[in-house]
């Protein structure tokens, strides 16, 4: 039994056993110290802090013990630079949404789709909708476009020399190309773009982030790149009075205008052609109902750049956690277009899912998880080239189906309430 106090990285880490004796005897010094071990991403010091919070609370946390046992052992890399202060492992159910068949660019075949989550129906709904989608001859998906963007704003004396230092950063792009390789492998710089309002020069740096999502990428490179303008805009003979790393433009966790239009992470869209009699055999409603539904159903919804949609969310949250994505991008994420319409041949429906802002990765961040890493082996997406945009086209799919089979169930519902006696 560890008997001494072992300092590690300037935080004390403590043996299970004495660790507890400890916590339970000062747990109104420690209360008053803080949450202990900080920086300590040990499995010792998890645990250790887990009983600490246990006996603070006075409750029990037995469920968050086992971490990712009895498959994987314990591993501090899984936890540096996902989480802090760490306690435990939280438990979701994992279902499976599929088959469902998808023609892509960069997906094809037949998959079965994890997906995490607390609400009941949702993959259910999910899997109707990819049975309808792979009897009308399966999914069209292609991922057109990949960029993650930051957006800082430099403060400057005047909008003249706002819009001077606008053009010379301009100008300066091959250099801040080189600014981007030096703290970054996989960012490359793909524009920089610029906004002024009055003295504030708004920028809106735009990477390609290869096969991660990019968010700390992207805020890495960008002050990277705006610690070499201050340091150079001397030339102009004028200076940056301060600088703000994020500006709100680049629609980092909420709805954007810009991103709608331009995208940020991987745009996909998703598209079928449905038989009328499929829709009145799977989802159990006629054809022209389900396109004059979805106006009427997402009506109250609307916004001026899309249309943040029913299923849409849920179905991202769940894939997200399943394949270790960041959660707080679900809001982003979930920013889509959807449109159904009489189809190019006759007693066809044709639908399409646009979803501009998928911000996903295959590697880095919750990705490398081992229940997250095994979720993405499911899908074939981990890590290879092009897999970003193969898990972007499975996603986009799989709202599409999930979609459609929610707006026909509310159709239903609605109808019924309506229907006379």
């Amino acid at each position: 039994m560890a008997t001494m106090l072992k300092f590690l990285r300037g935080n004390l880490v403590f043996g299970r056993s004495v660790g507890k004796r400890f916590m339970h005897s000062s747990a109104v010094c420690m209360q008053d110290m803080g949450i202990p071990y900080r920086g300590d991403y040990s499995q010792q010091a998890a645990d250790a802090r887990r009983q600490w919070v246990e006996s603070v609370t006075k409750t029990s946390l037995s469920s968050l013990d086992g971490w990712w046992e009895p498959n994987d052992p314990f591993d501090e890399e899984h936890l540096i630079a996902n989480i802090e202060n760490s306690i435990g492992v939280i438990r979701i159910p994992v279902g499976v949404v599929g088959p469902i068949d998808i023609h892509g660019k960069y997906a094809s075949g037949t998959f079965f789709v994890p997906a995490s989550t607390t609400e009941g129906t949702l993959l259910a709904s999910a899997t109707r909708g990819a049975a309808l989608l792979n009897k009308a001859g399966g999914v069209k998906a292609h991922a057109y476009r990949q960029r993650i963007t930051r957006a800082p704003t430099l403060y400057c004396n005047s909008a003249e020399d706002a819009e001077r230092v606008g053009g010379w950063i301009q100008s300066s792009l091959p250099i801040l190309h080189e600014v981007v390789a030096s703290v970054s492998k996989r960012a490359q710089l793909k524009s920089v773009d610029f906004f002024i309002e009055e003295e504030k020069l708004n920028l809106v740096f735009a990477y390609d982030s290869a096969e991660a999502a990019g968010q700390d990428m992207s805020s890495t490179c960008t002050k990277a790149c705006c610690d070499w303008i201050v340091d150079n805009v001397k030339e102009l003979d004028t200076k940056i009075n301060g600088v703000m790393i994020e500006n709100g433009l680049s629609g980092d966790k909420h709805t954007s205008t810009i991103n709608a239009l331009f995208g940020r992470g991987v745009s996909v869209v998703a598209r079928a052609s449905i038989p009328n009699s499929l829709i009145e055999s799977v989802l159990k409603l006629k054809a022209e109902k389900l396109i004059g539904g979805i106006g009427r159903d997402h009506q109250l919804k609307a916004m001026p750049s899309s249309v943040v949609i029913g299923n849409v969310p849920n179905m991202i949250a769940a894939m997200f956690a399943a394949f270790g994505q960041d959660l707080g991008s679900v809001v982003e994420c979930s920013q889509v277009f959807l449109n159904i319409q009489k189809g190019q041949y006759v007693g066809y429906v044709d639908v399409e899912l646009k979803m501009p802002s998928l911000a996903i990765g295959t590697v880095g961040g919750g990705t490398a998880l081992p229940t997250q890493s095994q979720c993405l082996a499911m899908v074939g997406c981990q890590g290879e080239p092009n897999s970003s945009r193969k898990l972007a086209e499975i996603i986009a799919s799989v709202c599409l189906g999930a979609e459609l089979s929610l707006l026909a169930s509310n159709i239903k519902y609605r109808g019924l309430r309506t229907r006379k006696p």
